[in-house]
């Protein structure tokens, strides 16, 4: 980041993250800011190693691929459905999410230390979700987990 002169300096009450803004498109300011602290990448689900699937008809490929795109969108919705504009996460974030908190004008921050999240996360009464599955199986994010 550029510095400016002393006196265009200011004294900012707060916690200061040594992280830029994931994209130059996102606002890099937000008042009364609902602020999501994440333990994991938002980035297009793939299978895992070890995981085989024999696909017959190419459209079936396709299907596939989008069905990937498909469940990170939902998990970004859920994030943001949820009343999130500032979002922090120890993981990756890859373009097409980007684009998907940039349309909503959120600001979103990756790698981020986790160290530096749970400190955030108990300053402000956040909490440090490393998960969005709930205890019926299924993913959710609930609007306990901002701040």
């Amino acid at each position: 980041a550029h510095g400016k002169s002393v006196r265009e300096s200011q004294m900012i009450k707060g916690y200061a993250l040594n992280c830029t803004v994931a994209s130059q498109l996102m606002p890099k300011s937000i008042k009364n800011a609902k602020i999501a602290c994440i333990d994991f990448s938002l980035q297009k689900s793939k299978m895992k190693l070890g995981v085989q699937v024999l696909v017959d008809d190419p459209e079936k490929l396709d299907a596939i691929r989008q069905r990937e795109s498909d469940i990170t969108k939902e998990k970004i919705q859920l994030i943001l459905n949820a009343g999130a504009n500032v979002i922090l996460t120890t993981g990756g974030i890859d373009d097409m999410c980007l684009k998907y908190f940039v349309d909503a004008g959120a600001l979103a921050v990756r790698r981020c230390k986790k160290e530096d999240l749970k400190r955030i996360a108990r300053a402000t009464g956040a909490a440090f979700v490393s998960s969005l599955s709930n205890l019926e199986g299924e993913e959710s994010f609930e609007l306990l987990s901002l701040v």
